[in-house]
């Protein structure tokens, strides 16, 4: 017994002991974590250059009181916890513990800024995104960006607004790191073109063609149209435009498939009218008719193949609903169907259902005639066009779900970039997703990485010669003719750390029906938007961007090596010499290539393997493999130890 009460006894005095201890150390620990979330909470939001602070009217503690531009007093009202949410952040008051909130969800320009308590939705979660001296706060449902009335008085309730880069919507968010600057990059003005460009196509002398549909700012629907189409030819150089309303092919060329051909000539499939085919020829600078396809397609996916034969499937855009098989030309022979390759395999899950669901399929040839489906589908596949065509799956697109008007680019031999798009092809919101894919073993491998800064749809990506990817345009939630939600501000992908990083804004929204291309220069051009008749969305302009390996950190240019005596051809398999600056780091095949409705499945860099001569020349191995190197024209970029490239010098590779 006296064993049992021993025991009892310890264990009495090592509870009082305990409680002790804990009556002690827990008022400590409590002050310790008061005293942590005063120092968290100890965040104004400033507006930059300016002593106005975010300021909850008259320190209410109430759910739905409006937030204020007002002048900074150090008041726990004015006082901000950035908490990060995966990418994004909810920003709660000192005061009321409550979060800035987009009143009501509001997707449109003016939804007013308030408190309210913080649930875990997107009209909560913003984006800071690095901006001048200060950030961006960019609302994660909409992709607007909170904006004061001015700079110069107080009282005025915070709104969201298009995000324009502008003083009255760039933040010092105390708490967080220094932001990073904007890269060095810049636009020229925007350029008039005659038409809405909404179809672009590289040509090997470095101009651009461009074209709408039946009229140069609307197009007429249906399968019946008046069978022509208004087209131009761009000069990046002079930034002046020849018009040319083509009418010899009775072919309406709107919403089509679009492919640059192994001799340089422009197809063109499809579109309003539903089983048409034309080609320009750069050489001549004239149109002919085609062959006509077997299936009427409009908004269908199309790309050249390693063999030089063209395969598309989908495109139930026009041209009836549904049946939209692949198939396949091949230049003296015409199409053939691929009965095996049907579009179920291509479908998404889109609100609008077939009509929608098989547009603008994301491809890309692989050696054999083959082709790898990465998109828009979550859903991914590769597909044999030899015979009646054979499918086998891919798997999944990673974590990222159906992407309608989103893009893939492939940035290097057998690896691609996928980012954006939206559940569905109209009134949804749009994804800030992005993945890599790499299908250089034969499988394909995926990989999610951190997201962009903006969701986007209708956006364009376009890869560079240095492997980075400029995605410019697009809007955070999917509506065609509207530039609601637009965002501005361009992201630069960089393959090396798998970070997006903000490039100085443009000055017209790129939405629905704009396109983006690389230029023989090193530039990017992006361009249109609208082609809505009347409306105010109509953009008959083009504005072209100056990346930052053009640029010094000051944004003067940079010093461009020089490429030279670069033969006209190149055989597969071959080695050619050219003569280029000294010191040159890397060379970068860049295929020719074509655009429209965000989808360019015609565009893929090449990182070529090189000696250097005797005499200082350049000695540069041509990959063997069509599936590489897709026959065509390329731009021949050199890079100098800095990244900095040349002008391009084209030539064929066969």
């Amino acid at each position: 017994m006296s064993g049992i009460r021993s025991t009892r006894n310890a264990s009495r005095l090592l509870f009082r002991t305990m409680r002790f201890l804990l009556l002690i150390a827990l008022p400590l620990a409590l002050a310790t974590v008061s005293i942590t979330a005063r120092a968290q909470r100890s965040a104004p939001i400033t507006l930059s250059g300016t002593n106005f602070c975010a300021d909850v009217s008259g320190q209410s503690v109430t759910p739905g009181a409006p937030v204020l531009s007002w002048t900074c007093w150090g008041g726990p009202n004015q006082q901000w916890l950035p908490s990060a949410t995966g990418a994004r952040y909810n920003l709660i008051n000192q005061n009321s513990g409550l979060c800035m909130d987009v009143s009501g969800w509001a997707g449109g320009p003016g939804g007013p800024i308030i408190q309210w308590t913080c649930t875990g939705g997107a009209n909560q979660a913003f984006s800071l995104v690095p901006q001048g001296a200060g950030y961006a706060i960019v609302a994660g449902h909409s992709g607007l960006c909170v904006s004061a009335a001015n700079t110069t008085s107080q009282g005025a309730q915070l709104t969201q607004q298009i995000c324009n880069g502008s003083a009255i919507q760039t933040w010092q968010v105390n708490g967080l790191p220094p932001p990073i600057p904007t890269l060095p990059s810049k636009w020229t003005a925007p350029v008039t073109v005659p038409l809405v460009p909404l179809q672009a196509a590289n040509l090997p002398n470095g101009n651009v063609l461009v074209w709408s549909a039946d009229s140069a700012v609307s197009f007429t629907t249906g399968e019946v149209t008046p069978g022509q189409t208004y087209t131009a030819i761009f000069n990046p150089s002079t930034g002046r435009s020849r018009q040319v309303i083509v009418s010899n092919t009775g072919h309406d060329m709107f919403c089509p498939g679009i492919n640059n051909l192994a001799d340089g000539t422009i197809f063109v499939t499809g579109g309003s009218s539903t089983r048409l085919s034309s080609i320009y020829s750069p050489s001549t600078s004239t149109w002919s008719a085609s062959d006509q396809m077997n299936i009427p397609r409009g908004y269908q996916g199309s790309v050249t193949l390693s063999n030089g034969d063209v395969f598309v499937v989908g495109g139930s855009w026009n041209g009836g609903l549904g049946g939209k098989t692949g198939e396949t030309w091949t230049q003296g022979s015409g199409w053939r169907i691929n009965s095996s390759i049907v579009e179920d395999y291509i479908l998404t899950n889109d609100a609008a259902g077939i009509f929608r669901s098989d547009n603008h399929a994301w491809m890309f040839a692989v050696s054999n005639g083959r082709v790898f489906h990465a998109g828009p589908s979550r859903a991914m596949h590769w597909f044999d066009t030899a015979g009646n065509g054979n499918v086998t799956s891919a798997g999944n697109r990673g974590n990222d779900n159906d992407a309608m008007n989103g893009n893939a680019v492939m940035y290097d031999i057998g690896k691609i970039l996928a980012v954006g798009g939206a559940p569905s092809y109209d009134q949804s919101e749009a994804t800030s997703n992005a993945t890599l894919i790499d299908i250089s073993s034969g499988n394909a491998v995926t990989r999610t990485i951190a997201p962009m800064s903006y969701r986007r749809a209708f956006s364009n990506s376009v890869v560079l010669p240095n492997g980075q990817v400029v995605v410019v345009g697009g809007q955070t939630f999917a509506a065609p003719f509207s530039d609601d939600n637009a965002i501005l501000t361009p992201e630069l992908w960089d393959p090396a750390t798998n970070t997006f990083s903000p490039l100085a804004p443009q000055a017209v929204p790129r939405t629905y029906h704009s396109v983006a291309l690389l230029l023989n220069d090193g530039r990017v051009l992006s361009g249109g938007g609208g082609l809505c008749g009347g409306c105010s969305t109509n953009h008959t302009d083009v504005e072209i961007l100056t990346p930052p390996y053009l640029l010094n950190a000051d944004g003067s240019n940079a010093s461009r090596p020089s490429l030279s005596s670069v033969p006209g051809d190149a055989q597969l398999g071959t080695t050619i010499v050219v003569t280029a600056s000294r010191g040159m780091r890397a060379f970068a095949l860049m295929r020719s290539s074509s655009v429209t409705h965000s989808l360019n499945n015609e565009q893929r860099r090449v990182p070529l393997s090189f000696t250097v001569g005797s005499a200082g020349e350049y000695h540069l191995q041509i990959p063997s493999d069509p599936g590489v190197v897709v026959p065509g024209y390329y731009m021949l970029f050199a890079l100098n130890s800095k990244g900095v490239p040349s002008v391009s010098r084209v030539l064929l590779v066969h």
